[in-house]
């Protein structure tokens, strides 16, 4: 299990950081199961100077780690996802902003990106590697930059750029990734998907993906497992949704 955040720009550093044991065994489980609860239903954004230290144990947590690293950034976007599950490369950015502005007469949606972004891991399978990979890009050039000024977009953010490094961070309990927010991320699933290889259990993705729990699940097992299926049935209403906005819009276009 993880919880991903983004703390709103400027061109730091394109080396991702990755921090081990942040926090204790026992502060990792009150997290998980609060994460369980929570699901991965919404998102959530934290005003740090409306709440500093955050209105959850979720929240106490996350702050504890940006004020850890010195970094002061008043709002913060945090989700949460229960399962090992394929995410195709992307930026993070201002989905609503990108939905209803364009840049001047095309159809290419503005972007602005978080100053960073993070994956704290929490609670793994034995064999789950789940790793984030992180890529880094060609700086952007002059015609793009001023593209995206005249468009009050973020500079860093835009088409993919040359790549130049790529970056894999296997997944570990109590593991911090810590990213420039432009950057271009993604999960494999399975973890060697991308070398041909198939890596993930029947095990596991029967216990991810089946209508009924497998039996024998001990009562932490079986929330994780809800947890999942939750989360699971959230992301199929959002594609739907997504869908549905895009057949409007090419409606509209027509």
């Amino acid at each position: 299990m993880l919880c991903t955040l983004s703390a709103a720009i400027s061109l730091l550093s394109t080396t991702p950081r990755v921090f081990d044991s942040v926090f204790a065994p026992s502060a990792i489980r009150t997290l998980v199961a609060a994460g369980c609860d929570r699901s991965h239903s919404f998102t959530t954004v934290l005003d740090r100077e409306v709440s500093r230290s955050g209105r959850t144990v979720l929240e106490r947590a996350l702050t504890a780690v940006l004020d850890e690293l010195g970094d002061e950034s008043r709002y913060v976007e945090y989700w949460w996802r229960g399962g090992h599950r394929r995410m195709d490369s992307h930026r993070d950015v201002d989905e609503a902003l990108c939905r209803s502005r364009s840049h001047a007469g095309t159809a290419v949606g503005v972007q602005r990106c978080p100053q960073n972004g993070h994956v704290l891991y929490l609670e793994l399978a034995e064999e789950l590697r789940g790793p984030t990979c992180v890529w880094e890009e060609a700086p952007p050039d002059e015609a793009w930059l001023s593209e995206a000024a005249a468009a009050e977009a973020d500079a860093r953010a835009g088409p993919p750029r040359e790549l130049t490094a790529l970056h894999v961070v296997p997944a570990r309990p109590g593991r911090l990734l810590r990213f420039r927010g432009d950057q271009l991320h993604a999960v494999p699933a399975p973890a060697g998907e991308w070398l041909g290889e198939a890596e993930e259990t029947a095990t596991r993705r029967a216990a991810d993906t089946a209508d009924a729990p497998p039996p024998g699940l001990t009562e932490a097992e079986f929330l994780r497992w809800m947890s999942r299926q939750q989360e699971a049935k959230a992301e199929a209403a959002a594609e739907r949704s997504e869908a549905v906005e895009a057949a409007v819009e090419a409606a509209k276009a027509d």
